[in-house]
């Protein structure tokens, strides 16, 4: 029934909502992303999500396109069986217990989605990226904070109260510091793109020459110049995201761990530091088989698994 339907993908970024219409096998036929102000409430983002929506539907409705659901793609707790967003997205004011698919519905006239961005990423990488083909399947999203899915028996693992997946606070350093949500020593802490960044201006010390504002692609393309500094964070920020990924492997024992988000975008060198450093630390029998693979969606991922979740739902199907 659905093969031939297209659907709404959409994602909320730090300062921009991406939208998309794509098609049940994958096919983007249109994107486009509206910024956002830096300061951000429920009922801003609300009217924003609105008017993103609706404007692509004219828009796409010239091309005879003409979606039948949305696939919503939010950080945070989501119950996705009611579409609300338990929240809390740091950057959005009172994002909390919000019935996002009930407000969308209404506003819109089609079914509304939700579904929690890296869930949402790993499913379009088991789907239609690097992943494919694969039942067990960890994906790592690695950007400001750290993300993640779990894919076992070709099944998203939700875990009690949609909780399962937040690969981020695991705890790989209790002696060390403790997070911006109170867990002491987590991956997320120690080996995020905001924890390099955090690490070069420790090393860099008083000496910041201005770039206390630097970002995490500043530091990479430094090292890319052989800049002795951000080689040895660089290299340390592999070797911990390897302790993480370390731990997978030897809980799950999967046949692939899909890293995705910015960070994943590096070089090839600084993938392979990770692989070397999470098959070191890791038992020859669990990672006997295993995989480390960059994703393939890039930027898209939450789109795209927006939209087919939508779909699929829509279908009456659990994912």
């Amino acid at each position: 029934m659905y093969r031939y339907a297209a659907a709404i993908g959409v994602d909320i970024a730090r300062f921009s909502l991406r939208i998309a219409v794509i098609k049940i096998e994958g096919e983007v036929l249109y994107e486009e992303s509206y910024p956002l102000k830096q300061k951000q409430d429920r009922d801003y983002m609300l009217s924003k999500l609105t008017e993103a929506i609706q404007d692509t539907r004219q828009k796409v409705a010239g091309e005879g396109i003409n979606p039948i659901t949305i696939g919503i793609s939010a950080k945070g707790f989501v119950d996705h069986q009611s579409g609300i967003v338990l929240g809390p997205d740091q950057s959005i004011k009172g994002w909390t217990n919000v019935p996002v698919s009930r407000i969308l519905n209404k506003e819109t006239g089609l079914p509304v989605f939700v579904g929690n961005d890296a869930n949402l990423m790993t499913i379009a990488e088991q789907r239609y990226g690097v992943a494919k083909g694969y039942k067990n399947v960890v994906f790592v999203a690695l950007r400001t904070g750290i993300g993640g899915g779990i894919i076992i028996n070709g099944k998203l693992y939700r875990g009690v109260n949609n909780a399962g997946g937040e690969i981020g606070q695991m705890i790989i350093n209790f002696a060390g510091g403790v997070s911006d949500i109170g867990i002491r020593g987590s991956f997320e802490h120690f080996a995020s793109a905001s924890a390099l960044v955090r690490r070069y201006l420790e090393e860099k010390g008083n000496d910041h020459n201005g770039n206390n504002n630097i970002t995490a692609k500043a530091i990479f393309e430094l090292s890319y110049k052989n800049d002795p500094l951000a080689e040895r964070v660089v290299k340390e920020n592999a070797a911990l995201i390897g302790i993480g990924v370390a731990n997978l492997i030897t809980i799950f024992a999967p046949e692939i761990i899909v890293l995705g988000g910015g960070m994943a975008e590096a070089h090839d060198n600084y993938l392979q530091m990770i692989k070397e450093s999470a098959f070191a630390n890791s038992l020859e029998n669990c990672r006997a088989e295993v995989k480390i693979e960059r994703a393939h969606l890039g930027s898209r991922a939450a789109l795209i698994g927006a939209a087919f979740y939508s779909l699929t739902r829509l279908a009456g199907k659990t994912i």
